[in-house]
């Protein structure tokens, strides 16, 4: 053992599970009782339960909150199934047919599997812990459902049109822009080169409890450069904003609670009922009607994963065949 001077820590080297490993602490002995506890688990193996609360602490700060989101209700139900176990005892086989059996859409199938997988990979790689991973031999099936948000009708977008710049301008910046919500909360008149016609979305804001949080995009990928369309030139034209001002909202961006009112309040002036993120699927199918490759939606969108993008217009493009057929249908009327 010996004394870190200059972080101010006692620190001891060990080999735990073929691997060596480092521990620290104030005095020496919390380090022999970090390192006791460390031993303690490897000869009785560690419960599901305690790994998950240590992987969520130590990776508190490696993903965004909406992410967490996501990840926590995995995490929930993972722990409720699992929790009591010890890490050794569970299986694959197991594990694919919990997943399969919860009745889930694809995407928050995967999530699952993730979340579960990011465990023993931190019981594995971070702790030292001779165990296997059991999601390194499942696979989420393809025939599981895929959740999807109901497509806007053609009046629906003529309302977010409408939108004049003294209203609540969020339903028109997404759609002009393609911007996640959180993204365009975050969007600032220094942020668009009027002179180039571009639009940097290079941040976005998330809501801890009531208050808004400036912070970072969902990944490298969402960090973009988007066309500023004429139409939406001209409502910024007439909003009277300075330099660091938020396109929606002036000085400061909005709450939690003032985001919600505001965005009731567009709703019910225009007698429309969809969430946010639907209007970001209508600046998708735009970009499939005007011809954008895949590579091209996937730039403008952020998504980080091609297959991302290649779902979004394979779902777009059945929606339309659907709608085809049923016209075509029509100019064969039944006989009987």
């Amino acid at each position: 053992m010996y004394y870190d001077q200059k972080k101010g820590l006692w620190r001891e080297q060990i080999t735990i599970g073929g691997k060596r490993r480092v521990f620290s602490a104030k005095t020496k002995k919390e380090v022999k009782l970090k390192i006791l506890s460390i031993q303690q688990e490897q000869k009785h193996a560690p419960t599901f339960g305690a790994t998950a609360q240590r992987w969520r602490a130590a990776h508190a700060d490696r993903a965004e909150p909406g992410t967490w989101r996501t990840y926590d209700a995995a995490l929930k139900r993972a722990v409720k199934e699992y929790g009591l176990r010890t890490l050794d005892t569970i299986k694959p086989g197991e594990v694919q047919s919990w997943i399969n059996g919860l009745g889930l859409a694809r995407k928050t199938a995967l999530n699952q599997k993730t979340v579960i997988s990011a465990v023993f990979d931190y019981a594995i790689v971070d702790e030292g812990l001779d165990v296997s991973n059991p999601c390194d031999h499942i696979k989420v099936s393809d025939k599981l459902p895929r959740g999807s948000r109901r497509a806007l009708d053609d009046w629906e977008v003529r309302e977010i049109q409408r939108t004049g710049p003294d209203e609540f301008i969020l339903a028109p910046l997404i759609l002009y822009t393609g911007a996640r919500c959180g993204e365009a909360l975050a969007l600032q008149k220094r942020d668009i080169d009027f002179q180039r016609g571009v639009i940097h979305i290079a941040k976005a804001v998330h809501h801890e409890g009531n208050q808004p949080v400036l912070g970072r995009l969902k990944t490298e990928m969402s960090d973009r450069y988007v066309p500023l369309l004429p139409q939406l030139r001209r409502i910024l034209d007439a909003l009277d904003l300075a330099e660091d001002d938020f396109l929606v909202s002036g000085a400061d961006p909005l709450t939690a609670s003032a985001l919600n009112r505001r965005w009731d309040k567009w709703k019910k002036a225009h007698h429309v009922d969809f969430d946010r993120h639907s209007i970001r699927h209508a600046y998708a199918t735009a970009l499939l009607e005007s011809d954008v490759s895949v590579k091209g939606a996937q730039a403008l969108m952020g998504h980080s994963n091609y297959k991302t993008t290649m779902d979004i217009y394979t779902h777009i493009r059945e929606a339309y065949l659907k709608e085809e057929a049923e016209k075509l249908a029509s100019h064969f009327p039944d006989i009987c």
